[in-house]
């Protein structure tokens, strides 16, 4: 009787133990478990690291875009019918009227010259009150005569929300050789002109004094810091403009 229980007892631990294996290979077959994991794998990264690699990631997009546009001919002589001349533009500093959302927004401008797009770094944190000092330097067509420039609040999760916006069209005294530091009105929810104000600067060289003479920059103005052939188109540059300016123009 003992050796009968002992040998059903047997055969049972045997069928759950079958069982149980069955259960595993299934498991096993089901779970994909790479050979090699990446570098990165349950890595926690700093809010410095995750920047840097945004700061990266719009780098290379904006330099896409840069290459996708149209290129302008090498040289004055052949070409001036083109070209009016080289457009300095500083974007100074915002105020806005209002801060949207729950948190400090993080304003950068977006501004569209003639068939070029280009951006300014982020303030973040900048809130109502941004603020760049960034200069762009570009060649001026001579089909253009505005400017179109756009104020937006960078998202982390979401699309990048536009604050404000504004067209705005070159002044004649620009062209006169006129160093312009100007507040411009800004559009947006609030209503036309309810944004708040942008800061820009703009000065003019027109083509013939860049093809005769070295471009010098007025006495009170920091010098070209790129040493740009004045034989030749540029390509947009940026500059990081100093702390603690601004010109005192007259």
């Amino acid at each position: 009787m003992a050796s009968s229980l002992s040998n059903e007892f047997t055969d049972l631990k045997s069928v759950l133990q079958d069982e149980e294996n069955q259960k595993s290979d299934s498991l096993r077959k089901r779970a994909f478990v790479p050979k090699i994991l990446p570098d990165d794998f349950l890595r926690v990264f700093s809010a410095e690291v995750v920047q840097t690699n945004q700061d990266y990631t719009l780098a290379k997009r904006l330099q896409t875009e840069l290459n996708q546009q149209i290129r302008l001919p090498a040289s004055f002589e052949q070409h001036n019918d083109l070209i009016r001349g080289r457009l300095q533009i500083d974007f100074i500093e915002a105020k806005l009227n209002k801060n949207y959302g729950l948190t400090r927004m993080d304003p950068y401008v977006r501004f569209k010259l003639g068939t070029r797009v280009l951006e300014t770094p982020t303030s973040f944190n900048g809130s109502k009150n941004p603020i760049w000092k960034k200069r762009f330097i570009l060649n001026l067509p001579t089909d253009v005569d505005s400017i179109n420039i756009e104020i937006y609040d960078e998202k982390s999760f979401t699309e990048d929300e536009m604050i404000a916006f504004v067209k705005y069209p070159f002044k004649s005294n620009l062209f006169d050789g006129v160093f312009v530091d100007e507040w411009i009105p800004l559009s947006g929810r609030l209503g036309e002109q309810k944004e708040g104000y942008i800061n820009i600067h703009l000065f003019f060289t027109p083509i013939d004094q860049i093809r005769t003479s070295h471009q010098i920059v007025q006495n009170s103005m920091p010098p070209n810091p790129l040493n740009i052939n004045n034989n030749q188109l540029i390509q947009p540059a940026i500059v990081d403009l100093p702390q603690g300016i601004f010109f005192n123009h007259k």
